[in-house]
């Protein structure tokens, strides 16, 4: 029986990281993934006949450029998008403000709106831009623990506190005070307009299931801005041939190093053997041994589900039986004859098209799932990528993949079984397209929408949650997945977490995959200066 060095549960991006990189030690790895297809939600499906379609995640940018170039994936076939558009908010009516890559059309665009908004926004694109590079020293370092504060741990929280300090001592300070706040606050010191405030609140909403006037959201805020540069709004770069080419290349990349990929391989159980693990057993039977096994998938699953309850201590599985998982997004696939009939919607349609005409509005569209409901008057997140890459529809068509904020897991007095819930959702989504962006229900060819239940059922996202829990000032940093458990390492011997429940957290960053094989490699020096022979 063949016997490897790590056994990867699940074959998301971060998995496929860390596989990657322990492979480049030549590690003898397998990537174990349940369904036909690498990536989990960064991957891209034939929804409709001869379509390429990004099934859950859309954008790619705060994947870093430096870690896909040491993983050589540009030569497995990885190439980056970038469209001159990075975001446009519909005002309704027909009419549009465009966020360009380009400062001085963004400045101008601004203007048409509000003069003033105009004038700030270089400085806010700067004081963004300076924000993220500080909390991103956090983000690119392991979180402390906090509540040991061993020599180790203590050289952990100084590091990048030190390399945060030299980026500007009242950056640091600033951080500290903006991070708690809400999105609304932060962007109320800054602007007057609804239309600019609505769009880049938008970027609070992402990995929670609550609106901008929450705590927190201005640390979402700067989150979604610490990959490529954000021009004011958020980091954004896609991936020709869909997202899931990033997957592929990283599989490729691990592939090339030894690593062994299989699709179609569910793994039933985690074995453990006196308080450590030792291997994974297959649902076909087949038993795999490993002195390592990593989880790419959520704590809730990997240890009620693969390890059981009962190996584990009863405090430790109340964190985990608490950690906060709630899928508020549901996602609308169309298949579109054309575009809508807005002035040059080919180059203003080409990054995010979002409906956030204001603060108060994506207010009201998180009120609703507070109770249960999905919302009226949803917050919609639309990318077309066949404007970018349109070798992903045939010539004459294109596709959309449009987030619908708020659509909840769990519902009130319904459910996502019942089909009236669904034809509601649609209906809601329709007629709030068809106010905001007039003509596009006439290009509708085809449509296929994915509740919080399906992305369960389809990615094994634990209640739908594609960021594997919420991204809360309680579930960040040093207390993510769980307070006291943010090292990767669990209180199973041999057993890591490497999926987006770990810090820095959610969205296709390959963050915790990185970090996690180095504490994997750590602990294996660890272990072999304490087994060497004195």
């Amino acid at each position: 029986m063949k016997q490897y060095d790590a056994v990867v549960v699940g074959g998301g991006h971060n998995a496929l990281v860390t596989a990657a990189l322990l492979a480049r030690k030549r590690w003898k790895v397998l990537v174990l993934e349940r369904r036909g297809v690498v990536g989990g939600a960064a991957s891209t499906g034939e929804i409709f006949p001869g379509c390429r379609v990004n099934i859950a995640a859309q954008d790619a940018g705060l994947f870093p450029a430096q870690l896909a170039a040491d993983l050589g994936l540009g030569s497995h076939g990885l190439e980056w998008v970038r469209p001159p558009a990075l975001a446009t908010s519909l005002t309704g009516g027909g009419d549009a403000l465009t966020l360009w890559h380009d400062p001085a059309r963004s400045r101008g665009e601004i203007a048409a709106h509000n003069r003033a908004d105009a004038a700030r926004f270089p400085d806010w694109a700067d004081y963004l831009r300076s924000m993220a590079r500080v909390l991103r020293v956090a983000l690119d370092h392991p979180a402390p623990a906090l509540h040991e504060m061993t020599r180790r741990e203590r050289f952990r929280l100084l590091r990048p506190l030190i390399r945060a300090g030299r980026l500007g001592k009242r950056t640091v300070v600033e951080l500290l005070r903006v991070a708690p706040l809400p999105a609304r606050d932060l962007l109320d010191d800054w602007f007057a307009g609804d239309t600019l405030k609505g769009m880049l609140g938008s970027s609070a909403l992402l990995g929670a299931s609550h609106g901008p006037s929450a705590m927190g959201g201005a640390l979402r805020m700067l989150y979604h801005a610490t990959g490529r540069d954000p021009r004011g709004f958020r980091s954004s770069a896609f991936v020709k041939g869909g997202i899931g080419a990033l997957s592929a290349a990283l599989a490729a990349s691990a592939r090339a190093h030894g690593a062994e990929v299989r699709t179609g391989a569910e793994v039933h159980r985690i074995v453990v053997e006196h308080g450590a693990a030792t291997g994974v057993l297959l649902a076909r039977g087949e038993e795999i041994p490993a002195r390592f096994v990593i989880s790419g998938v959520d704590p809730r699953r990997t240890f009620f589900g693969l390890v059981g309850a009962p190996r584990l201590g009863p405090e430790f599985n109340r964190k985990v039986a608490n950690i906060r998982l709630r899928g508020t997004t549901a996602t609308l696939h169309l298949l579109l004859d054309g575009l809508p009939p807005l002035a040059d919607a080919a180059e203003r349609l080409a990054g995010h098209t979002v409906v956030a005409p204001s603060l108060d509005y994506l207010e009201r569209a998180s009120d609703d799932a507070k109770y249960g409901r999905c919302s009226a008057r949803p917050h919609l997140d639309m990318v077309i990528p066949t404007l970018h890459d349109p070798g992903l529809a045939p010539a004459g068509r294109h596709v959309a993949s449009i987030q619908v904020r708020y659509a909840p897991y769990r519902l009130c007095g319904t459910s996502w079984e019942d089909p009236a819930t669904r034809a509601a959702v649609l209906a809601s989504v329709l007629d709030v397209l068809g106010d905001f962006l007039p003509g596009m229900r006439d290009r509708i060819v085809d449509r296929r929408l994915l509740t919080p239940r399906d992305l369960e059922a389809e990615l094994g996202l634990t209640d739908g949650d594609d960021y594997h829990g919420q991204m809360g000032l309680d579930q960040m940093l040093f207390m993510r997945p769980i307070a006291g458990w943010a090292g990767y390492a669990t209180p199973v011997e041999g057993l890591f977490l490497c999926g987006a429940a770990c810090h820095p957290g959610g969205g296709v960053t390959g963050g915790p995959g990185r970090l996690a094989a180095g504490e994997i490699l750590r602990e294996r020096r660890r272990v072999a200066r304490l087994t060497r022979p004195s």
